[in-house]
C-alpha cells in the first residue's frame, strides 16, 4: 500500500506541472484500484496519451495499472478540501456528461441538469441506459432513471451499482438501444404510469371516459 501511494503522489506532482492540469488528486478506492482523478484546465481537451507521455518524461510513468480519469469537477467538503468518499461518483461523471451532451447536441449541459427538463423523452431515456450499459457493464433500471433527475445522480446510482469510473468509452458501433427482451423486462418493473409514458401512451381522461 506504502508504494502504491507513493507511486500515486509523484504521478500527482508530475501532472502538476502539464499546463493543461489544473488539479490532480490520486487514491486507492476499496476494491483496492488506484486511480488518479484529472481536472483540466479550461480551454484544454483530457488526453490520456499526452498525459502520460508528459508523466515518462518527468521520470515518473505511469503504471498501465492505474488510470488516469478526467473529472468535469471535484467534489468539495465544507472546509474546502477534496471529499475523496465522492470521487467514484464525479469520476463516473466525467463519462457520463459527453452522453448526455452528445444525446442533447448541447455542450453546456452540466452535472446538475434535468434529462426531463432538458426536452428529455422516454425512448430517449431507453438510449441513454443502453449506453450506460455499453460503456459501465451495469444494468441501470429503467425506473431507477425516471427517479434520477441529474446526471451527477445517475452517477452517484451507477457507483452504487458496482460501475468503475475507469470504464472504457462508448464503443463505436450502433448497439445503444435495448434489446426488445431487454425493454420489455424493465417494462415490467415500471408502474403503470412510467410504462405508458415509455410506450407514448396515456391513461383514458375523464372526458374520454364519460364519452366512452
Amino acid at each position: 500500500m506504502d508504494r502504491t501511494k507513493h507511486v500515486l503522489d509523484t504521478c500527482v506532482v508530475g501532472l502538476h506541472r502539464h499546463p493543461a492540469v489544473r488539479e490532480a488528486i490520486g487514491t486507492t478506492h476499496s476494491d483496492g484500484e488506484p486511480v488518479v482523478y484529472v481536472l483540466v484546465e479550461d480551454g484544454h481537451a483530457f488526453d490520456e496519451a499526452e498525459l502520460r507521455r508528459h508523466l515518462k518524461q518527468e521520470a515518473h510513468p505511469v503504471p498501465d495499472g492505474i488510470a488516469l480519469v478526467p473529472v468535469p469537477e471535484l467534489p468539495r467538503a465544507e472546509d474546502g478540501s477534496v471529499d475523496h468518499a465522492e470521487l467514484p461518483a464525479f469520476g463516473i461523471l466525467g463519462g457520463l456528461l459527453p452522453v448526455w451532451r452528445e444525446a442533447f447536441e448541447d455542450d453546456g449541459i452540466g452535472a446538475d441538469d434535468d434529462f426531463f427538463a432538458l426536452g428529455g423523452y422516454s425512448m430517449l431515456a431507453v438510449r441513454l441506459v443502453g449506453k450506460i450499459a455499453d460503456r459501465y457493464d451495469v444494468d441501470l433500471p429503467l425506473a431507477d432513471f425516471f427517479d434520477l433527475p441529474t446526471v451527477l445522480d445517475v452517477a452517484y446510482r451507477l457507483t452504487e451499482l458496482g460501475a468503475r469510473p475507469s470504464a472504457p468509452e462508448v464503443s463505436p458501433h450502433p448497439a445503444d438501444e435495448l434489446s426488445l427482451e431487454d425493454l420489455l423486462a424493465d417494462i415490467d418493473r415500471l408502474s403503470e404510469d412510467q410504462a405508458l409514458t415509455l410506450l407514448g401512451l396515456e391513461g383514458p381522461s375523464a372526458d374520454d371516459a364519460a364519452h366512452g
